[in-house]
């Protein structure tokens, strides 16, 4: 019985779903991906066709030349910074250029009223 609950359990690294779990990444040399999700964050080796697949995803919104942010997990833009989840010293953000910033902010407003 034991066995049988142990095999559905989630290995968050590994089965990650990029939309619920990952509030930004980073695309680095060589196809090396950084994921960064609420309290961990994962470095994966992608191909170039995999790389375009989570670029061009509509729910993220790219930062600067190597940030992607997941519009749905943001919960405060400023000070050229994008805020998740939490405030305060256990904020988890990341930098956004400032000509970024306004483009973002509409694109949170929106789906806030779509919502």
């Amino acid at each position: 019985m034991n066995v049988a609950l142990e095999l559905e359990v989630k290995n968050t690294y590994e089965d990650f779903i990029l939309e619920k779990d990952i509030m930004y990444f980073r695309v680095g040399e060589h196809g090396l991906v950084s994921f960064h999700g609420k309290n961990y964050h994962v470095k994966k080796r992608l191909n170039t066709e995999e790389i375009q697949n989570i670029t061009s995803d509509s729910s993220f919104f790219k930062v600067n030349t190597d940030s992607y942010v997941n519009t749905r997990k943001i919960q405060h833009i400023g000070d050229g910074k994008v805020f998740f989840e939490v405030r305060g010293s256990e904020s988890k953000y990341t930098s956004i250029t400032k000509l970024r910033q306004h483009k973002l902010k509409e694109i949170v407003l929106q789906q806030k009223a779509d919502a």
